[in-house]
């Protein structure tokens, strides 16, 4: 069953308030999302370049602007960079998908989102958790030296038999204030609500209500996205805290990479990539995880045949009993108007190889010249349409240092020049 990894950060402007606020929000923070959980609703924002509103914002707080800078107090627009001022930060959205969107606010005290999650079959006592990802988009410094920070409550509430709206346990949550930061920041931030046992009664409405308890003034600008409302069967805390997770393009692949800040009894992660980023997941790597860890871990894997077009990855995180969760997912485009190539391991050993995804069939030649301009090696390949690999198969005799590769077609033209390190 799918949900999202936990991510968490706090600060304050005020050297005592940053103290208190960690102090009481440190033990809550690790229950926002839970193990084997069910999505309910999520909300990305959807894609595209141009600017919408959105029917769960609520005007009574917010009002929308088509155009134009973000200036005013309670503005808020839905697209797909966070710049809506020339000095906030320049990010898309959290989701990545391409032209991703999402909620961007200049922020007052106010309401500013609603939403009612329905089941027809009724919703069952136990615990649930709503999350959200928010960035700071003001940039570190400006509104110095007490600028105003986004504070985020969360409230929580089932419709009773009566037609009374009534709070979840822990509800309202208010979260640790988002701090700025030099570079865009992503937070995961949200808590878990628990809905009492009722009776014969199953509540069919649950509503989600975002307050922003920061008034307006300089500061208190953000942009969410990928809020998440899941249901916790178990109701045990997320083994692992995954801080990033990215895809981008590298050569003629795509590098995955993503780090955590804790984890507890993970066995192992694997990197799963869709056409659609809904069906069809295929495994491609599987990484092995750190066991039991409270610090930093980087990862990193690489998909050396993505697909033409889009490529969606998300991480399946496996703990030593078998438990999993999935996190976010990520889109790469690979709109290919060229034959790209990229080296699988620099420095190499006693193989050099090199990967190609083209368009079309070719023989192609490679050639690796040492640093006085000699040519050391060449060979022909035959590259076909779609992902081939190629070894060099003479290069174990080499002398240790650098070369340069050098690829060309059969019409001359420079398919790729680079350096590479025989080891």
């Amino acid at each position: 069953m799918k949900k999202n990894f936990t991510l968490s950060k706090a600060c304050f402007g005020s050297l005592f308030l940053y103290t208190l606020l960690m102090f009481f929000a440190s033990p809550i923070k690790a229950q926002i999302t839970c193990n084997n959980s069910t999505t309910m609703w999520s909300e990305d924002f959807g894609t595209g370049t141009t600017s919408t509103s959105s029917p769960d914002v609520l005007t009574t707080g917010l009002f929308y602007q088509a155009t134009g800078s973000l200036a005013s107090e309670g503005s808020y627009r839905i697209i797909n960079n966070t710049q809506q001022k020339p000095e906030w930060q320049a990010s898309p959205d959290h989701t990545g998908n391409i032209d991703g969107k999402m909620l961007v606010v200049n922020g007052q005290a106010e309401k500013f989102f609603q939403h009612t999650v329905t089941d027809t079959h009724g919703f069952t006592s136990g615990d649930y958790t709503v999350s959200l990802y928010i960035m700071n988009v003001d940039t570190a410094g400006i509104c110095a030296p007490d600028p105003l920070l986004p504070i985020i409550t969360f409230q929580v509430e089932y419709l009773d038999q009566t037609n009374t709206w009534v709070s979840l346990s822990n509800s309202p949550y208010t979260a640790a204030a988002i701090p700025q930061t030099s570079s865009p920041t992503w937070v995961n931030i949200g808590a878990k609500f628990n809905l009492p046992p009722t009776g014969a009664f199953f509540p069919t409405q649950i509503r989600i209500t975002l307050g922003d308890g920061t008034v307006g003034g300089c500061g208190n600008d953000f942009a969410i996205d990928d809020i998440n409302f899941s249901q916790c069967p178990a109701g045990d805390v997320a083994p692992v805290t995954l801080t990033t997770f990215t895809a981008r393009h590298k050569g003629s692949g795509v590098g995955i990479d993503w780090s955590t800040s804790q984890e507890l009894n993970n066995s192992y992660f694997q990197v799963e990539r869709s056409a659609d980023g809904n069906t069809n997941w295929s495994v491609i790597a599987t990484v092995a995880g750190a066991g039991n860890s409270q610090v930093v871990n980087n990862y990193t894997s690489y998909d050396a045949s993505p697909l033409s077009g889009v490529n969606y990855y998300r991480l399946k995180q496996v703990d030593i009993n078998g438990n999993y969760v999935y996190s976010n997912t990520v889109a790469v485009k690979m709109d290919l108007q060229k034959t790209a190539i990229s080296v699988l391991a620099n420095p190499f050993y006693n193989t050099l190889s090199v990967n190609f995804v083209s368009l079309t069939s070719q023989t192609v030649t490679a050639r690796l010249i040492d640093i006085t301009g000699k040519q050391v090696a060449v060979e022909k390949w035959s590259v076909y349409n779609g992902t081939t690999k190629k070894d060099f198969t003479n290069v174990s005799g080499l002398q240790h240092g650098m070369y340069i590769l050098s690829i060309i077609n059969n019409n001359g033209e420079i398919l790729f020049n680079g350096k590479v390190v025989k080891q």
